[in-house]
């Protein structure tokens, strides 16, 4: 095994997690954010949606 602790990886999951749903209305969304943050650090990541900017929303078709 590789010596790390389950409950150090089971917080490093839920790290990941809330990274993800605090992502979720980012360009990335909430899978995408989760799997970076899995990727690099759920820490780094939370400071990249913190700084980055939300996901515009499109304004409704007009209909004629």
């Amino acid at each position: 095994m590789l010596g790390i602790p389950p409950l150090l990886i089971v917080l490093y999951v839920a790290l990941a997690l809330i990274v993800g749903f605090l992502g979720r209305k980012r360009a990335a969304g909430f899978s995408g954010n989760f799997v970076l943050s899995l990727l690099v650090t759920p820490i780094i990541m939370g400071l990249v949606i913190m700084l980055g900017t939300p996901r515009r929303e499109c304004p409704p078709a007009k209909t004629e």
